[in-house]
C-alpha cells in the first residue's frame, strides 16, 4: 500500500508540473486504464518497498573460535561425513534436536553446538526463559508481532527453548519461533548440590550434571559424549579451561570457588 500510495502522489506530481512521458493513454485514463507501463511502474514499487523492508534476523550463526568454517555432517559426531562447510558468521537452519553437544537443523544436518551461537546465548544472562503468563498458554508465532501467524501455545510455566535473537519485545528461541518477552521470565542457575564434597574425575551424578551444562552453556567442550553424569577426562579438561580463564587454581576439580565463578555456588 506504501508503493501504491507513493507512485500516485508522484504521478499526481507530474501532472501539476506537465511531465509527460511517450504513454499511449493521457494522465485522465490513467486511474481508469491500467497500462501495462504503469502495472510495470506499481511493479518496481512494490518490489522496492518489499527490499525495503527489515528482514528477520536469523536465530542461530557460526561462532567458531578461529574463524574458519564450521562443518555440517550427516550425523552427530565427527566420524560421519561432513556433507558441507559452513563460513563463520553465517547464518544456519533452527535447531531440530539436539544429542550432546551436536545440534540437528532442520535440513538434517548436524553442526557442533559450541561453535555456534547456540549455546552462546545461554552464557548471556536471561537466555533461558520459561513462560510466565497469568494462567494462560503463551502464542509461539512465525514473527515477531500479533500480525505473524501462532504456530502453537506454550503452556504457563513450561520451559522454553534458548533465546537466540530479541526484536523490541519479542524472542526468537532456538525452534525459530518469536514468543512475547514480557509473558516470560528468567531461568535463574540453581546451586549445584555437591553434599560438600568435591567434584573430580570419577564423579558421577546430578551435580556432575549441572557442571557440564553450565560447562556446555559457559561454552566449553565436555566431549562427544555431552551431558551424561559422568565426570570424565574431558569434562576435567573443560574444568581446567574455565579454571584458567578465570584466575582459579588449575587443578581440574569443582571446590566452592569454582562453582562461584560458575555461577552455581
Amino acid at each position: 500500500m506504501d508503493a501504491l500510495a507513493y507512485t500516485h502522489s508522484y504521478a499526481s506530481h507530474e501532472a501539476r508540473s506537465g511531465i509527460e512521458y511517450e504513454l499511449e493513454v493521457e494522465f485522465s485514463d490513467w486511474l481508469q486504464v491500467p497500462s501495462s507501463a504503469w502495472l510495470n511502474l506499481l511493479a518496481v514499487g512494490v518490489v522496492v518497498s518489499c527490499i525495503s523492508a527489515a528482514a528477520p534476523a536469523q536465530a542461530l550463526q557460526v561462532d567458531t573460535p578461529s574463524g574458519r568454517c564450521l562443518n555440517a555432517r550427516l550425523g552427530p559426531s565427527t566420524n560421519h561425513i561432513v556433507h558441507t562447510c559452513v563460513r563463520d558468521g553465517a547464518p544456519l537452519k533452527s535447531v531440530a534436536k539436539t544429542q550432546g553437544n551436536w545440534l540437528q537443523l532442520s535440513s538434517g544436518r548436524w553442526v557442533y553446538g559450541p561453535y555456534t551461537t547456540y549455546q552462546k546465548a545461554q552464557a548471556r544472562g536471561g537466555s533461558i526463559r520459561r513462560v510466565s503468563t497469568k494462567g494462560s498458554c503463551l502464542n509461539a508465532r512465525l514473527g515477531p508481532s500479533t500480525k505473524f501467524i501462532v504456530h502453537t501455545c506454550v503452556r504457563n510455566g513450561a520451559p522454553l527453548k534458548t533465546v537466540v535473537n530479541r526484536q523490541g519485545d519479542w524472542l526468537q528461541l532456538a525452534s525459530g519461533r518469536w514468543v512475547y518477552g514480557p509473558y516470560t521470565k528468567v531461568n535463574q542457575p540453581q546451586p549445584t548440590a555437591t553434599g560438600g564434597r568435591l567434584l573430580k574425575q570419577g564423579s558421577k551424578g546430578d551435580a556432575v550434571k549441572g557442571i557440564q551444562t553450565q560447562l556446555v552453556a559457559l561454552k566449553y567442550d565436555v566431549g562427544s559424549t555431552g551431558i551424561d553424569s559422568t565426570y570424565g577426562p574431558n569434562t576435567r579438561k573443560a574444568v581446567m579451561d574455565f579454571q584458567k580463564a578465570n584466575g582459579l587454581v588449575v587443578d581440574g576439580i569443582v571446590g566452592p570457588k569454582t562453582l562461584k565463578k560458575m555461577g552455581l555456588g
